[in-house]
């Protein structure tokens, strides 16, 4: 009994070792969703402006024209995302906290105080509302 016991806490501490070692290595962000894979209704009409919003903040901007260009290159999506709020349903709370984020990195910039984890919750607030709808 206790060699089986020993056998099975070894499978699963090679499993965990694995699973960590796989999720550790990736090889950079995770994949853009494609717009057909997003959920019928509000989340269909969400997908081109929440896709554009994903693909813009794959960049890692470090010079502040790159910064500049960046909060530039959101304004559109966040602009058109944020009039759907009102329509976006159970949805909308999300997509709330993804407009606000894009919202505060836009202040910072232009204020002169940008700080990189504003991108990231851009990316994150993004990236929680893309999966759910899909």
């Amino acid at each position: 009994m206790t060699r089986l016991r020993r056998a099975a806490s070894a499978a699963i501490t090679v499993a965990v070792i694995v699973g960590v070692a796989a999720s550790c290595g990736g090889e950079g962000p995770p994949p853009l969703p494609e717009a057909g894979s997003f959920a019928p209704g509000a989340c269909q009409t969400l997908a081109p402006d929440l896709i554009a919003t994903l693909r813009l903040t794959r960049a890692d901007p470090g010079a502040p024209d790159e910064i500049k260009a960046l909060a530039r290159d959101l304004t559109p999506p966040q602009e058109k995302l944020y009039g759907r709020i009102g329509t976006a349903g159970e949805y909308a709370g999300d997509l709330e906290r993804v407009t606000t984020a894009v919202g505060f990195l836009r202040l910072r910039v232009d204020s002169g105080t940008y700080d990189p984890a504003l991108l990231t919750e851009v990316r994150t607030t993004a990236r929680m509302l893309a999966d759910r709808c899909t």
